[in-house]
C-alpha cells in the first residue's frame, strides 16, 4: 500500500509540480538578495585608511615639491569648473526638454547625469580643500561649516 501512496506522488510531482521554491527559484532570489545586501553594505559604510599619516608625510611618501602640489591645485580647479559648467549645462538641457518636448523622463535622465557630474565636482573640491588646508582626512563637517 506505501508503494502505491509514493508512485502517486512521484506521478502527482511530474503532472503538478508542487516544488515552489523551483517555481520561484529559490536559490537564485537568496544568492541575489545576499548581493543587494553585500552591496549595499560596501555602499555606506567608510572605508577605513590604511595608514594614519600628515599631509607632509603623504607628500614625503609621495615626492611632492611644494611646486608640484600646486600644480595639481592649478588642475583640480580647472576641473572643477569644468564639472561645474557641464552640470549646468545638462541641467539647462533637461529642463528644456521637460518644458518643449513636454518629456519627463528625459528631464529625469538630464537630472541624474548633472548630480553624476556635481559629485565630480563636489570630489575636487574637497581635494583643494585638503591641499588649502594641508590636512588629510577632512571630515564632511568641516568642509561644509568651514567658511
Amino acid at each position: 500500500m506505501m508503494g502505491f501512496f509514493s508512485g502517486v506522488k512521484n506521478l502527482g510531482s511530474y503532472i503538478f509540480n508542487f516544488r515552489v521554491n523551483k517555481w520561484l527559484d529559490y536559490d537564485m532570489l537568496k544568492r541575489s538578495t545576499t548581493k543587494i545586501v553585500d552591496i549595499t553594505r560596501a555602499t555606506f559604510s567608510p572605508e577605513q585608511a590604511e595608514r594614519t599619516e600628515t599631509f607632509e608625510q603623504a607628500m614625503e611618501r609621495l615626492n611632492l615639491t611644494e611646486a608640484e602640489l600646486q600644480q595639481r591645485l592649478a588642475e583640480f580647479s580647472r576641473l572643477l569648473v569644468i564639472y561645474l559648467i557641464i552640470a549646468a549645462l545638462i541641467f539647462a538641457y533637461s529642463v528644456w526638454i521637460a518644458f518643449s518636448y513636454k518629456n519627463i523622463m528625459g528631464f529625469f535622465m538630464g537630472f541624474c547625469i548633472t548630480i553624476f557630474a556635481l559629485t565630480h565636482a563636489f570630489r575636487y573640491h574637497f581635494w583643494i580643500y585638503q591641499i588649502k588646508h594641508r590636512k588629510l582626512g577632512c571630515s564632511l563637517r568641516e568642509w561644509f561649516f568651514d567658511r
